[in-house]
């Protein structure tokens, strides 16, 4: 019986479920949109640099464009440790051709008027391998008119660090940020000669150890999970609670759904009533509304997943990077659970007070 009402609902009520399908489709897809560029936002010096699994070392700062950390102050912590590769970059806010980009320092021999470009750049700045970009420093304020004399990967140009050292400002030999690339026990090492003790040691993906010099020369270093998270953290904001809020957010306005349920059932009623003179039981009338709940929630959804994984929308840059909004499966089990629970919810409510 909770079939057959399911499918005198589903072929009287055409036009209503085709409504009920866009407006559960929009709703989602805006959700994910949300929640995904958030998401992406809050990994915003990662993207930007490129930085990826590993051990960095910074220090305290408003960012890491602006940190700056003693090259021969790790050196001499690390001297040490032999079976580890050290990275050192030093990266600076910068103008270019009125834009604002990330500069950064690259081991590559390159002369002081030259300047790699990295190719999502490069086509936003309209330039090529040959052409001239005016680099304008926003510490010093000198500009400089350098050449593209090749490609790099990512959001960033590269120079050499001596040039981008000038037009940070700072005396060779900082850095902003120092990649250590190693083995697990040899990142404990390097975690215990910077000064953590062994039981705060967690090792796992991405591990930013961030100085902080207090008093007599002692450093105390706090350990992140995340390389904008250090940063954000120090604006009293914590990367989880950020996205808990967004997530909260999110489901706040799912909850006009369950209003879309309500008006769902009462569209359905002369329908319903019908059913239930006719001998449909209270309890087969609810189970094939939600049956039928549950199939617009889930065709709604396989909608909005796809416009949201195949067509960008909304694109946000920020200092050149390009946000996406990512895959992220723990946001869609969130806003599918979301979707499903509170328009059925609605939609039982509805049904319970219709036909009672």
């Amino acid at each position: 019986m909770a079939l057959v009402a399911y499918k005198v609902v589903l072929t009287t009520r055409k036009h209503l479920v085709a409504y009920a399908v866009l407006t559960l489709t929009l709703v989602s897809w805006l959700s994910l949109v949300a929640l995904g560029l958030l998401n992406s936002l809050l990994w915003l010096y990662e993207g930007v640099l490129g930085v990826e699994e590993g051990l960095i070392i910074t220090s305290k700062g408003f960012s890491p464009l602006t940190a700056l950390v003693y090259r021969g102050d790790i050196e001499s912590r690390l001297s040490s440790i032999t079976d580890i590769t050290v990275e050192y970059y030093l990266v600076t806010p910068v103008l270019v051709n009125g834009g604002f980009f990330v500069l950064r320092s690259t081991s590559v021999n390159l002369n002081s008027s030259c300047v790699l470009v990295g190719a999502d750049i490069a086509r936003q700045l309209g330039v090529t391998i040959g052409d001239h970009v005016v680099v304008s420093s926003v510490f010093t304020g000198e500009v400089y008119y350098l050449e593209v004399c090749g490609y790099t990967t990512g959001y960033v140009l590269e120079a050499s660090y001596d040039l981008v050292a000038r037009i940070r400002g700072v005396t060779k030999g900082y850095y902003s940020y120092i990649v250590v690339k190693g083995s697990s026990e040899a990142q404990s090492r390097v975690l215990e000669a910077l000064g953590v003790k062994p039981g705060e040691i967690r090792l796992a993906g991405l591990i930013v150890a961030v100085l902080s010099r207090i008093g007599d020369n002692k450093t105390r270093v706090v350990l992140y999970r995340a390389l904008t998270e250090a940063y954000i953290t120090g604006f009293g904001l914590q990367r989880d609670y950020i996205l808990y809020f967004a997530v909260t957010v999110a489901v706040a306005s799912l909850i006009g759904l369950v209003i879309l349920g309500l008006d769902f059932a009462r569209r359905t009623s002369s329908s319903l009533r019908v059913l239930r003179v006719i001998g449909v039981s209270k309890r087969h009338l609810l189970l094939a509304t939600l049956l039928l709940g549950l199939t617009v929630s889930t065709i709604a959804y396989v909608f909005s997943l796809a416009l949201y994984t195949r067509v960008e929308f909304f694109t946000l840059s920020v200092l050149g990077y390009v946000f996406k909004t990512g895959r992220h499966s723990e946001l869609f089990l969130l806003v599918y659970l979301g979707l499903l629970v509170l328009f059925n919810l609605g939609l039982a409510l509805g049904v319970h007070r219709e036909v009672e």
